[in-house]
Parts: structure tokens; sequence; C-alpha cells
């Protein structure tokens, strides 16, 4: 098969036609209003409960499949909250087009209330999204006590490390949240952030040990050791932040887990499960989901050519004369971090600018004029009323030649190798400056493919040094792939931080508001 079972299973169960994932939406719908709602006293006049189905494996395979379906929504509102937020994107006012009340804006100035704009929005869907997936999740885990059959342990630990993850987000957007693991209808309290991060902690390193080190082809997309290696890799990285204290004067750091973070990472490199693409791009391709194409993806978020569920980052950074059906020619990417990128950077040419084609036949566009040329420009003179043509645009994920309207079947790449390597690098620079000419080498190797001749760092680096290199590096290999705002958090250069458009911000605004009105 060329395609992913769970990718089969994602178009099979659609909410109308299949109860399984009607199980999921019922557990969203009743788990998400104990989170953040105080009248209780309306009682639903039925439900679905987990003794009703998941009667066998192909039921319970359903189920999972619904668990993962929340991966895709998982490049929407909370990808949207770690770009925009970051001076790796902006979305500006284009005429008629892109002002949505303000919110995108609100985000990348970092002005975000509890009642702005964003919150009312962007922050609402991601904490629906991400508790809906918490809630199929924690479904399934309390139905699988009531089913037997042999593959029982791996999807448990599948339903768990998803959990975990969308808890890793929750999380990372707001901090401390309630852990839900059971379907009492009852107020949930907030925990605090490291007890939501040991939750995390306890429960992916408990699921490993129940994940297969690979998968067939046709299973592509489902949890590995070494995806769930892959998490907790990024987990430790971000752990200072993550068990700190967020207060109107900022962070106070917790624990670092550098030596945790380099034992994940080497787990994975040293599994002989995965390489560095020779050709980068083919991290992004239509047919990046083939191990044939790359086996530098660990875990990818599926998506298919079919209504409904495709990849659409096209569609938010195109012009609308360059692509069928039209694009929405919002995303652009700041100046200074296009002018951040070597000329020499093979990674650079995700970027559009100056005179444009149409992507699909190479044919030269105009404007909305059918007159104009089409010419993207590298600044931006008004973010609050930009002209059709200005900005950089980013196309990480190029065009699906088999793409349905704006649905592409480009794999969101998750977590990569190369990700590793720089996670690594970082984590033996911070424990020790006797470790910073192994870390500008792991940083080379994920260098050496995208300069020819090669560009390598130099070993003299000073440990400062090799922070901002890993920084930067960062920026160069994980552009658009959300990522950013928790660099930026780590390196204490988020709120401080000074890009076009946006001004140094109050420090506690590392979190987003937990949104009114849910």
């Amino acid at each position: 098969m060329s395609r992913s079972n769970i990718r089969v299973e994602l178009m099979r169960n659609s909410i109308m036609t299949n109860p399984i994932r009607a199980v999921g939406l019922v557990a969203a719908l009743v788990i998400g209003p104990i989170l953040a709602c105080t009248d209780l006293t309306e009682v639903p006049t039925s439900s679905i409960t987990p003794e009703q189905y998941y009667k066998n494996e192909s039921e319970v395979t359903g189920g999972l499949a619904a668990v993962y379906a929340i991966m895709q929504r998982v490049g929407e509102n909370p990808y949207n909250l770690s770009e925009i937020t970051t001076d790796e994107m902006v979305v500006p006012t284009r005429g008629q087009d892109w002002y949505d009340n303000g919110k995108w804006l609100d985000m990348h100035r970092q002005t975000f209330t509890p009642n702005s704009a964003a919150a009312a929005d962007n922050m609402v869907s991601a904490w629906n999204d991400l508790f809906t997936g918490v809630a199929r999740a924690t479904v399934l885990i309390k139905a699988l006590d009531n089913v037997s059959f042999t593959n029982k342990p791996r999807i448990l630990a599948e339903a768990r490390a998803l959990r975990a993850y969308y808890y890793f987000l929750l999380q990372d957007l707001f901090g401390g949240v309630p852990i839900v693991t059971d379907l009492a209808v009852e107020a949930r309290p907030r925990d605090t952030r490291a007890a939501v991060y040991a939750f995390i902690d306890t429960e992916l390193n408990a699921a490993r040990a129940d994940l297969p080190d690979t998968v067939a082809t046709n299973d592509n997309g489902r949890l590995t050791k070494f995806s769930v290696d892959a998490i907790l890799a990024s987990l430790y990285l971000n752990s200072e932040v993550f068990t700190g204290t967020v207060t109107t004067t900022g962070l106070t750091k917790g624990t670092a887990h550098w030596t945790e973070a380099v034992a994940a990472c080497d787990r994975i490199i040293n599994s002989g499960n995965y390489a560095l693409a020779a050709n980068w791009r083919s991290n992004f391709t239509a047919d990046n989901y083939s191990r044939a194409s790359t086996r530098e993806i660990i875990w990818a978020a599926k998506f298919v050519n079919q209504a409904g569920l495709g990849l659409h980052f096209l569609m938010t950074a195109l012009h609308y004369n360059q692509y069928t059906p039209s694009p929405w020619n919002g995303f652009s990417t700041l100046a200074e971090t296009y002018n951040a990128f070597d000329p020499a950077d093979t990674r650079r040419q995700i970027f559009l600018i100056g005179p444009q084609v149409n992507i699909e036949t190479g044919v030269a566009v105009t404007q909305r004029d059918k007159v104009t040329p089409l010419v993207f420009t590298t600044t931006i003179a008004d973010v609050t009323a930009a002209t059709e043509a200005e900005g950089v645009r980013i196309t990480k994920w190029p065009n699906d030649p088999g793409h349905v309207a704006q649905d592409n079947g480009n794999d969101y790449a998750t977590f990569r190798l190369a990700e590793i390597y720089l996670i690594k690098a970082e984590a033996l620079n911070e424990q020790s400056a006797a470790n910073t000419v192994a870390a500008i080498n792991l940083i080379n190797t994920v260098r050496a493919r995208n300069f020819n001749p090669a560009k390598p760092l130099a070993l003299t680096l000073t440990q400062a040094q090799v922070r901002d290199a890993v920084l930067a590096e960062r920026l160069f290999e994980l552009t658009a792939e959300g990522k950013r705002r928790q660099d930026l958090i780590r390196m204490n250069k988020f709120t401080q931080g000074t890009w076009s458009f946006k001004t140094s911000t109050l420090a506690y605004k590392i979190l987003m508001p937990i949104p009114q009105g849910i």
C-alpha cells in the first residue's frame, strides 16, 4: 500500500457515518465544558459510552484513528500561535483581506489579552482542538478495559502517547492546565505546569515500552519508540521553561534536563532507523510519506489529497493567481528573517521573492488587475495596509501534483532527524563548555547537505557563540515547522526580542492567556 492505514481510517471514519468517531466527539463535548464552565446544570438526554462500542480490534483501530486525526488540527491554530507570534511569520492586512477583527496582528505584536481578537478565535480553537484530542484518547483508554485482543498493549500505548503529546502542546501554549484521565463529569482544577510536565514525562516513558521500533509502510505515521523519544527530547530540551514559574515579571526557570535530552537523541541517532535526506526538500514534497523518498522523518501528521483531509499551507501564502483553486494571499515572512539566510543555502529556496509564476504551469502571473506583473517584495511598508504583492512568501511544502482543490497530500513532519541533531547539539553545549566542539560538529552535520561548497562553522566558537549558532541553525532548518516560539522563549528572545511590527512586550506573554468564555 502506498498510503498508511491511519490515512485510510481518517478517510473512512467521518463523524456523520461512523459511531467510533462519534464517541470521541461526545467525549470532547462532555469533557471540554468541565474544564472552563461553571454552569453544570444541563444534563444531556443521551450519550454514547465506551462500553457501547470498541468491541473488537477493528473498532478500536477506528477509535485510535480519531485520536490521530487531531494531529491535522495541530497544523492549524496551535501552529499559527507558534509561528505568527514570532519573527518567522506575519499576516498583513491587505485591503479587505486578512483583518479578521485584528487577530493576526494581535498575535504577531503579542498584544493578546484574555479577551482580545486572537484569544477569542485562535486561542479558543487551539484549546478546544487539543482538549478534544485529550478527550478522545481518554475515552479510548478507558474503553480498552473492556476488550481483549493481541495488539491491545500497542494501541493503549499509542493512545497514552498521543494524549501526552496533546498535553505537551497545551502546557507549551497555556502553562498549567487540568490533567484529565477519567470520564467523570465534574469540575477540574488547574494543575501546575510542573505537574503537567511530570505527567507527560511519565506517560511517554510508560507508553514507549509497548511501542514498536519500526512500522510497516502501510502504518506510516503511527507512533514508534523513537517518535516518542523525539517528543521526550523536545520536552527535556525545554524543561527549564516547562517546569519554571511565570509571573508578571517573567519566567523563573525550573530544572534543566540536558542529560536526558542527549540520551533521548542518542536512542534515535543510534537506532540506525533514520538518516538525513540527501535532498533536504524531499522531507516536504507530496511523496514524503514514503521511506523511499526520505528516511529523515521520525513522526509525521498524516494528510491525503482528498477533500477535507489535505494540507493547506500553500493556500495561506500564495497569491490569488498562483494556483487553482485561488489561494488566500496571506502569510509572509519578515525581511530580516529572509535576509538572515545565506544566499548559498539551499534552504532559502522555500521563499518566493521577485517576479512570480503560476506554480503549477510556470506561466508568469499578474496582480488582480490582470495587468501589473506580480512581483513579491522583501519589505512590507505598512502591515495594516499592505499591497497584494508585498512580503516574501513561504512555500516549504511544495505543490502536490495530485492535489484535489486546496487539499495536498504532503505529510507534515512533526519531528525530523535534523532537529534531533540540533537538540543534541544544544543540550551538549548547555551541559558544559567542554562540549562545544561536539556540538559544532553536530550543527555542521546538518549544514553539510545544504551548501556546495561546504560552509562549516569554525570549531573555535565559544559556548555563547554556539548557543547563538544553534538558534540560527534552527531558524534555517526549521522555518515554518512550528518550532520558533519555543526556541525564542528558551533563548529569552520571545518577549524581549524586537522585529518588524513588534516591539518588546510584557515578560509574562511567553504564555497565552486561557481564553475566557469557553
